[in-house]
């Protein structure tokens, strides 16, 4: 079996097809994870999860370079790809993926969780919710404004989405660390809780340059009960025809891929067409 380079493989099948899921993982986030979500999963399926580049490598990377690094993996593979999954912001990534892997195979199922965009608005709004929460526990309100106003001009200044990211990664790294110092965080991982949420808000302003949600109109979406959030998110102007069909659920969006009743519907999703 091809070993991914730009993926990591939540399960490994021997008889099934490649399901591939559209996330930014991160071990630690309050959000159920696709970990999760595969784990109560009975489909016999291989499945991977997109996984952001190195470090340090992600700069100025638009939208297409990413889905183009993950299309590599996935073409290697030389599997039927049954579905693509995606998760909130991912699931602009995984119409895409949808687009790109129809121009050889069958095109494949997709399903939304939560979906939602990703757009340069977000960037900065992420910046500032992260900021606040993290830094807000151990630093003077002041230091807090210090950061947040430092985020905003940022915004004012940078007109590309990919070089607010930039920007605002300078920032993560210059003040998290030695407030996750402060919190009892070790000097290596408070540097690498800074890399981690700087390549989150790369991977954010990357997706505002992919053109994915045309494929969404064929998708299945699953939505929570939480406002604000998946289909929620978006002007009810734009929601009926959003995509082709919704499944709501009684769960909150932090539990929606822990939940049995989403894993018995993303079974008996994938189990369509056989």
């Amino acid at each position: 079996m091809h070993i991914p380079e730009a993926h990591s493989v939540l399960r490994k099948s021997d008889t099934g097809d490649l399901v591939v899921a559209a996330d930014f993982g991160s071990a630690g986030r309050p959000s159920a994870t696709f970990t999760e979500l595969v784990a109560g999963l009975r489909a016999e399926h291989t499945v991977w999860e997109t996984m952001p580049p190195p470090h340090g490598t992600e700069v100025g990377r638009d939208g297409k370079w990413h889905v183009d690094r993950w299309v590599r993996d996935i073409r290697a593979a030389e599997l039927p790809v049954r579905a693509v999954i995606g998760f909130c912001s991912g699931s602009v990534y995984a119409g895409a993926l949808v687009r790109e892997i129809s121009a050889w195979q069958r095109r494949p199922r997709l399903i939304l969780i939560d979906p939602d965009r990703a757009e340069r608005f977000m960037v900065t709004n992420h910046y500032e919710q992260f900021v606040r929460a993290r830094l807000g526990v151990v630093m003077p309100a002041e230091e807090v404004d210090d950061a947040v106003r430092a985020g905003r001009a940022a915004d004012e200044t940078c007109a590309d989405p990919l070089d607010l990211a930039a920007e605002l990664g300078v920032l993560c790294r210059r003040y998290l660390p030695p407030a996750a110092r402060q919190a009892g965080m070790s000097g290596p991982r408070s540097v690498e809780l800074a890399e981690i949420f700087s390549s989150y808000l790369y991977w954010l302003a990357a997706g505002s340059t992919v053109d994915g949600r045309r494929e969404w109109a064929t998708a299945t979406a699953l939505n929570s009960n939480t406002d604000g959030f998946g289909l929620d998110a978006f002007p009810e102007a734009e929601r009926a025809d959003l995509v082709a069909e919704v499944v709501q659920f009684d769960v909150s969006h932090r539990e929606l891929m822990r939940d049995p009743d989403v894993h018995r519907t993303v079974d008996g999703l994938l189990q369509e067409g056989d």
